[in-house]
């Protein structure tokens, strides 16, 4: 447990020292976003679709809130939650996820951020389940990712950390300047998945 402190003190200490814009998988560019993930199992276990849609409500310049909802097509669950995001001059973004399963009861929390670097480099925290309605740092996943941005195509890779540990990659392709589609590949959880993202005003 020391050793996650440290390594996320360090990287805190290395985001406050760049100057960074939001990767826009973490925050939407518009009011509205339709998002569409679809991922299959590499072990056999069957293929989860689960589309959200949101809503970002501007509440100061540094501050947006994004009310969301997904639907779990494979085990009929609805999830509601919050999108927190703050900024930092427009170029350093946190974002807190709080989302409740209506189905299972739980509420969980998720926290990310992103940093870009300079000549289209970016690098990317994910703390996935930091809270998974039971408890905490119990099933959490701390995913670092690092990537490049050039035109159209967004690549990245890294290494998720704790449960389902292993490496991760994605693929983007931007179809216009707000729509895209993603392939993504995670060893730890032995899946692929493919995302599309419709993001409007």
């Amino acid at each position: 447990m020391r050793q996650i402190v440290f390594v996320l003190l360090l990287a805190v200490l290395a985001i406050s020292w760049t100057h960074a814009q939001v990767y826009d998988g973490i925050t939407q560019p518009t009011r509205f976003r339709l998002f569409m993930p679809v991922t299959a199992s590499l072990e056999g276990r069957g293929t989860t679709a689960a589309p959200f849609v949101g809503y970002r409500a501007d509440v100061t310049g540094w501050l947006s809130l994004t009310p969301v909802l997904q639907y779990n097509m494979s085990s009929e669950a609805v999830t509601a939650g919050v999108w927190v995001n703050v900024s930092f001059r427009k170029r350093f973004y946190l974002l807190a996820r709080s989302m409740y399963n209506t189905k299972a009861g739980l509420f969980t929390e998720t926290l990310s951020g992103t940093v870009k670097l300079s000549a289209g480099f970016m690098i990317d925290g994910t703390w996935d389940n930091l809270y998974n309605g039971r408890s905490f740092c119990d099933g959490d996943r701390l995913q670092v990712v690092g990537g490049w941005d050039y035109r159209r195509i967004v690549v990245n890779a890294g290494y998720s950390l704790r449960a389902c540990s292993g490496f991760v990659a994605n693929l983007r392709f931007k179809v216009t300047q707000y729509n895209w589609l993603q392939f993504k590949y995670d060893q730890g959880s032995e899946s692929i998945s493919v995302s599309m993202a419709l993001q409007f005003n």
